[in-house]
């Protein structure tokens, strides 16, 4: 029973990064797709209809695909099974925040990481000062292209596991 256990605790650890920052991404998702809707439900005039449609598309095949799908989530992956050798119980612990670089990387990659949190706060931060609908255009284009990179995460899990 315990060799069992020793044996697949690497792959539990590796899907424990992946599963933590995917409830980030669905909590995310479910904060800023409410918002979305509700602005649709409220009503848009057709050149916000426009702003909609476009920005979505941007957003998803931008963020969605190109950086997150390609790079970001790749990249994420990359550092779940990383952590299968990692001795460190916190590390473990903390697999999320090590699959974001956040905890546990090289300088340039906690760098990396550290920058890109700060900007993604910066933007929140902007967003929210929108008024109404224009704050909800953009929710719903950042939701449509998280849910792509949820997707994507989900995709890549049994890698992980195996």
């Amino acid at each position: 029973m315990n060799a069992m256990i020793d044996r697949r605790l690497p792959a539990l650890v590796s899907a424990w990064t992946l599963i933590g920052v995917a409830a980030l991404f669905t909590s995310a998702i479910y904060r800023l797709g409410t918002r979305g809707v509700a602005t649709i439900q409220a009503g848009l005039g057709w050149g916000e209809w426009l702003v909609l449609v476009l920005l979505t598309v941007a957003f998803v095949y931008g963020e969605g695909f190109r950086a997150l799908d390609r790079r970001w989530v790749p990249r994420l992956v990359e550092r779940a099974l990383l952590l299968r050798d990692e001795p460190r119980v916190l590390m473990r612990l903390v697999a999320p925040l090590y699959g974001l670089s956040l905890v546990g990387a090289a300088r340039d990659d906690l760098i990396r990481g550290w920058l890109l949190t700060t900007a993604i706060l910066g933007a929140v931060l902007i967003v929210r000062a929108l008024p109404d609908p224009w704050r909800g255009i953009v929710d719903f284009a950042v939701a449509a292209a998280l849910a792509w990179g949820l997707v994507a995460i989900l995709r890549r899990l049994p890698e992980v596991v195996r």
